[in-house]
Protein backbone atom coordinates (compact mmCIF):
# COMPACT_ATOMS: atom_id res chain seq x y z
CA UNK A 1 0.00 0.00 0.00
CA UNK A 2 1.16 3.57 -0.96
CA UNK A 3 2.21 5.44 1.92
CA UNK A 4 0.08 8.54 2.90
CA UNK A 5 1.50 11.93 4.43
CA UNK A 6 -0.69 14.19 6.17
CA UNK A 7 -1.06 17.22 3.66
CA UNK A 8 -0.43 19.78 6.83
CA UNK A 9 2.00 18.47 9.04
CA UNK A 10 3.40 15.76 6.25
CA UNK A 11 3.34 12.95 9.08
CA UNK A 12 3.29 9.19 7.53
CA UNK A 13 0.21 8.00 8.29
CA UNK A 14 -1.46 4.50 8.52
CA UNK A 15 -4.66 4.77 6.08
CA UNK A 16 -6.00 1.36 6.95
CA UNK A 17 -8.19 2.75 9.63
CA UNK A 18 -9.87 4.98 7.44
CA UNK A 19 -12.42 4.74 4.98
CA UNK A 20 -12.25 6.58 1.87
CA UNK A 21 -15.04 7.40 -0.11
CA UNK A 22 -15.34 6.28 -3.69
CA UNK A 23 -19.07 7.33 -4.41
CA UNK A 24 -20.86 10.37 -3.38
CA UNK A 25 -24.55 10.10 -2.74
CA UNK A 26 -27.00 12.40 -4.69
CA UNK A 27 -30.55 13.63 -4.14
CA UNK A 28 -33.02 13.23 -5.80
CA UNK A 29 -31.75 14.83 -9.12
CA UNK A 30 -33.46 15.04 -13.01
CA UNK A 31 -32.45 16.13 -16.11
CA UNK A 32 -33.88 19.41 -17.07
CA UNK A 33 -32.27 20.66 -20.43
CA UNK A 34 -31.84 17.02 -22.56
CA UNK A 35 -30.65 19.46 -25.26
CA UNK A 36 -27.35 20.42 -23.41
CA UNK A 37 -27.14 17.07 -21.88
CA UNK A 38 -27.09 15.16 -25.69
CA UNK A 39 -23.91 17.08 -25.87
CA UNK A 40 -21.90 14.91 -23.46
CA UNK A 41 -20.28 11.81 -24.88
CA UNK A 42 -22.44 8.57 -24.93
CA UNK A 43 -20.29 7.05 -22.41
CA UNK A 44 -20.46 10.31 -19.91
CA UNK A 45 -24.35 9.99 -20.96
CA UNK A 46 -24.79 6.96 -19.44
CA UNK A 47 -22.67 7.52 -16.75
CA UNK A 48 -24.75 10.10 -15.54
CA UNK A 49 -28.05 8.24 -16.45
CA UNK A 50 -26.52 5.31 -14.23
CA UNK A 51 -25.77 8.15 -11.40
CA UNK A 52 -29.19 9.40 -11.11
CA UNK A 53 -30.73 5.63 -10.87
CA UNK A 54 -29.11 4.52 -8.70
CA UNK A 55 -28.62 7.93 -6.34
CA UNK A 56 -24.85 7.46 -5.94
CA UNK A 57 -22.22 9.00 -8.34
CA UNK A 58 -18.64 8.13 -8.70
CA UNK A 59 -16.23 10.47 -7.59
CA UNK A 60 -14.62 10.87 -11.27
CA UNK A 61 -17.67 12.40 -12.55
CA UNK A 62 -19.38 14.18 -9.85
CA UNK A 63 -17.49 17.06 -11.14
CA UNK A 64 -19.37 16.81 -14.65
CA UNK A 65 -22.84 16.36 -12.25
CA UNK A 66 -21.57 20.01 -10.95
CA UNK A 67 -21.26 21.68 -14.06
CA UNK A 68 -24.34 20.26 -15.06
CA UNK A 69 -26.03 21.79 -12.08
CA UNK A 70 -24.83 24.81 -12.64
CA UNK A 71 -25.69 24.99 -16.36
CA UNK A 72 -29.04 24.35 -15.14
CA UNK A 73 -29.05 20.64 -17.45
CA UNK A 74 -29.66 18.95 -13.69
CA UNK A 75 -31.74 19.34 -11.03
CA UNK A 76 -31.72 18.15 -7.77
CA UNK A 77 -33.47 18.81 -4.54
Amino acid sequence: MKEVRCPSCNLSIDPSGFAFDLVVRLGDCEIRDWERFGQLSSTNQERVLQALELGLAPREIYPLLLKLKEMGALICT
